[in-house]
């Protein structure tokens, strides 16, 4: 992210800023400069109905959705979800988010995004969200010797130590493992467990949340989970209805 500010301006501002607030920064510069041209074709969302809309969907878009993403891929948009959505009230049937509402400030800027969800679904839209659980890996802290841990999360024991094959990290303590986790370098803003997710889903105003688990969905055709993500994740599912 640094490479993109100009060497005059970057040398300035690492003479006077934390590295992970001046690599915050430089995301933010680029993201609104992206953010700037692509709101230049928002009106082509306009006129979509019975969208099925996958947010953060990486390098797995899903066929038959419109799939978004801060990196731009064959069959995924650029879209900057953190300040709104391109759709019409009551355009979308279904959202799946897997593994991103992790990534946003807790306070305004998901609250933000999940009120962004519930107006742009429709009657029985359902909002499918799935993030890191925290409930089960804080349970395998206190009481889970490390092999109950790699259950859960795929580690690699390397003598005393152990390598996340997701992160690359290495672990000498369940700390430093719980660490990695809930931070990632940064880029996790908040952990969550089944209850503060489905409250939080509540207090934006969905009047009908759920735990639900992999595979399985109220919604017929649900975009897919990611398989090897299963045995971390929470997953709940919200429903706009009638009261919501």
């Amino acid at each position: 992210m640094l490479t993109s500010l100009a060497s005059p301006l970057k040398y300035q501002l690492q003479r006077v800023l934390p590295a992970s607030l001046l690599h915050q920064f430089a995301f933010e510069i680029q993201t609104s400069c992206k953010s700037v041209l692509t709101r230049r074709y928002a009106k082509r969302y306009q006129s979509m109905r019975g969208v099925r809309l996958n947010i953060g969907c990486g390098d797995r878009p899903t066929e038959g959705w419109v799939n978004f993403d801060l990196i731009s891929r064959p069959k995924v948009d650029y879209w900057d979800c953190r300040k709104g959505l391109p759709f019409r009230d009551g355009a979308v049937s279904a959202i799946f988010t897997e593994h991103v509402v992790e990534h946003l400030e807790y306070g305004d800027e998901v609250e933000k995004f999940l009120r962004e969800c519930l107006r742009c679904l429709g009657p029985s839209g359902v909002l499918r969200i799935v993030v890191p659980d925290a409930g089960v890996y804080l349970k395998l802290y206190c009481t889970g010797a490390w092999n109950e841990i790699m259950t859960r999360r795929p580690l690699i024991q390397e003598g005393d130590h152990y390598r996340d094959f997701w992160l690359g990290q290495h672990y000498f303590t369940k700390m430093e493992f719980i660490n990695a986790l809930f931070r990632q370098n940064g880029e996790h803003r908040y952990a969550y467990d089944a209850e503060t997710l489905i409250r939080l889903l509540e207090q934006v105003g969905f009047a009908t949340v759920r735990q639900t688990r992999f595979g399985v969905s109220t919604y017929a055709n649900m975009a897919p989970d990611t398989p090897e993500r299963g045995p971390e994740s929470l997953y709940v599912e919200a429903i706009k209805t009638e009261k919501s």
